[in-house]
């Protein structure tokens, strides 16, 4: 991976000398896109991740915890776990509020609900869907389906392993076509 990182702009033109010459051009753009995809999803995770941590810390200061920017930043870097994230981020937060009350602890949980299924319900679907130009309904659909499935991981990766097969089945569908359409004018 750190070299893949170190020489991102090389790997594409490695990968696509691996290609009949004249499948290049075909195979540069495919990967391109599907980089695109995936710079798309890990930018809609973190905007994402962004709001729920801005959530969780209006919530946190409106009653009052101790401690609220660093719970808020917990909850938003467990995000990456769709709809157990924010559970398993807010833990630290609700023994805090533990320390203090137990009204406290369960406002704590109070927050990190409504915090969860606004970015469950609303916000993933909504701005993943924009930014992986794909409905809202189908990424739930998937999360239902994936966490049904294989559990958390399969939760974890089946926006990014459907964005990127959309990505690769459209270009392929898109070559198949040109190709027809060169095979129809040459004959």
């Amino acid at each position: 991976l750190f070299y893949m990182f170190k020489d991102g702009k090389r790997f594409p033109n490695m990968v696509s000398k691996f290609l009949p010459a004249s499948y290049r051009n075909e195979g540069l753009q495919t990967l391109k896109e599907t980089g695109d995809t995936l710079a798309a999803y890990i930018h809609g995770q973190v905007t994402v991740a962004l709001f729920v941590g801005t959530l969780s810390f209006i919530g946190y200061i409106i009653i009052d915890l101790p401690y609220a920017l660093v719970m808020a930043l917990i909850v938003a870097v467990t995000n990456i776990i769709p709809y157990v994230g924010p559970f398993l981020g807010g833990a630290p937060a609700v023994i805090i509020a533990l320390f203090d009350s137990p009204t406290k602890a369960v406002l704590v949980v109070v927050v990190i609900t409504i915090a969860q299924q606004l970015e469950g319900n609303v916000l993933s679907p909504l701005i993943l869907g924009k930014r992986l130009d794909t409905h809202p309904a189908t990424i739930i659909i998937l999360l239902l389906v994936a966490g049904n499935l294989a559990g958390i991981l399969g939760m974890i990766l089946a926006v990014p392993f459907y964005a990127v097969s959309k990505t690769i089945v459209l270009n392929f569908v898109r070559f198949l076509r040109l190709r027809k359409s060169s095979i129809d004018t040459d004959g």
